[in-house]
């Protein structure tokens, strides 16, 4: 449009100087004026031209938009949505409801809850009925029929130390119910910081599979120009294919730990489910020895073990009463008919009788051999419970040993080793590309970085997996 507008205002000026020019100048000046509107024409149809093109450009884009959009939204549709992170403590509520070990122990204790009423109860009493098919001739008549109700009573305190011993049997299904719910949530947090290891150590190995691929076409590349040896072919091609193989057996590892912990849950083994990778680095664990001893001993395995020692003494209490009888006491009830002899003033009364009996415990051997047995047992009992202390006391030691080594590794790794280690191969990387340095020594530092990264996370993952373990020993939430 400027040049139209241009073109114009020369024409208005120059239109006075033709009137008044001579005719050669009047020819020139045509002459400019037409190569001038030609000028023009040009340039306004090669803007036509460029605005056609950038509104083709435009629709080209749009509908190149238009199929990505299409697409994705396709592709949104098709794969199946990611779940979302499960938490841990997710994880132990779901399996403190659904668990079917830990409901056969709730159930166990419940159960033996209505042991008591039937231990502290006598035994139900015997009646008998007999019919006299010949009957007995007796001097007021014969007996017809008989009718007799007998109970049977234990010594004094007897059945009072019954009750005692199921009381010991219920609390220790209790806290055996309690030991199952521990040891459950000690399995989860074992599995679940495993799987959060194994996910990093993926992680890490997929990103070495990616620069090992790089430095295996640079290596080839490199050998076929003369530049690299086939010895750093050959290496960087091994490192490859082992470090394939580890992402693989990791992949298959995961699978199989989630189905361990699926079936913690009592859910489906392929369940699908997702972790958060991330894993909190610990603080320092500041318990003493002393103080972890004096928790175990309220450990709910030396509570069951306490447990069976008062059982024990309670055995010993009830098998003195092997020497005291146990009692029985009837009542008979005889109905006699009518004499045949004429004359009886009692003739056809019936009978009544009340008796009283107990056993003789005069086998003096075997009630000696039951007490033994029961105070052998008892010591049996006491020596158990000091062994499975001894036993805590030396596993404390060994956990805690490998909690403050894990403590140790995590530290050395995370703020000496590895940081040493990415500045050394951020040093190899610049020497590689400047073909300074071999492919070789590219490799061996990349190697050990790899390696220390997944020593890291095992460390991290070794020390929350300690730590549940020490809460099963010393029974409490640490």
């Amino acid at each position: 449009m400027k040049n139209i507008k241009t073109s114009l205002m020369m024409v208005c000026l120059i239109s006075p100087a033709i009137v008044m020019a001579s005719p050669q100048q009047k020819a020139k000046i045509s002459v400019v004026a037409k190569n001038g509107q030609a000028k023009s024409a040009a340039q306004l149809k090669k803007q036509k031209t460029l605005q056609k093109v950038k509104a083709l450009k435009k629709q080209a884009l749009a509908k190149k938009r238009k199929y990505i959009n299409r697409a994705k939204t396709q592709h949104k549709k098709v794969a199946p949505k990611k779940p979302p992170y499960s938490q841990l403590n997710q994880l132990i509520k779901i399996a403190m409801q659904s668990n079917p070990d830990l409901k056969s122990k709730k159930l166990a204790w419940q159960s033996l809850i209505q042991q008591y009423p039937q231990a502290v109860a006598l035994n139900d009493p015997r009646i008998t009925y007999s019919e006299s098919i010949n009957p007995i001739e007796t001097r007021l008549g014969p007996q017809d029929r008989v009718l007799s109700l007998n109970q049977k009573i234990p010594f004094k305190g007897k059945l009072g130390l019954k009750g005692e011993l199921v009381k010991k049997d219920i609390s220790m299904a209790k806290v055996r119910y309690q030991k199952a719910s521990r040891d459950l949530i000690v399995a989860i947090k074992k599995s679940f910081f495993e799987l959060v290891y194994i996910k990093n150590a993926i992680h890490l190995s997929l990103q070495n599979k990616r620069v090992l691929e790089r430095i295996t076409h640079i290596a080839t590349t490199g050998y076929a120009a003369s530049a690299s040896t086939l010895n750093d072919v050959a290496k960087a091609q091994s490192q490859y294919a082992q470090v394939s193989y580890d992402v693989q057996l990791l992949e298959e590892l995961r699978t199989t730990e989630k189905t361990r912990l699926n079936t913690l849950l009592n859910r489906q083994p392929e369940q699908r489910f997702a972790i958060n990778p991330y894993a909190r680095v610990p603080a320092e664990f500041k318990h003493s020895l002393a103080n972890l001893y004096q928790w175990a001993d309220k450990n709910e395995e030396l509570r069951i073990a306490d447990f069976a020692v008062q059982k024990s003494a309670l055995q010993t209490k009830l098998a003195r009463y092997t020497s005291l009888p146990n009692f029985d006491f009837g009542v008979r009830y005889t109905q006699i008919g009518e004499s045949d002899v004429q004359g009886l003033s009692r003739s056809g009364r019936d009978g009544v009788a009340v008796s009283i009996g107990m056993n003789l415990p005069i086998n003096h051997g075997k009630n000696k051999a039951i007490k033994e047995q029961a105070r052998l047992n008892q010591l049996k009992k006491i020596e158990e419970k000091k062994a499975l202390q001894n036993s805590l006391r030396n596993s404390i030691k060994v956990n805690s040993f490998k909690l403050k080594n894990s403590q140790r590794l995590i530290t050395l790794y995370g703020k000496k080793l590895i940081p040493q280690a990415k500045r050394t191969m951020q040093i190899a990387e610049l020497q590689q590309r400047e073909n300074k340095g071999s492919v070789a020594q590219y490799l061996e530092t990349q190697s050990t970085t790899l390696n220390f990264q997944l020593a890291y996370q095992r460390a991290i993952a070794d020390y929350w997996k300690n730590l549940a373990e020490m809460e099963k020993l010393t029974g409490r939430k640490l």
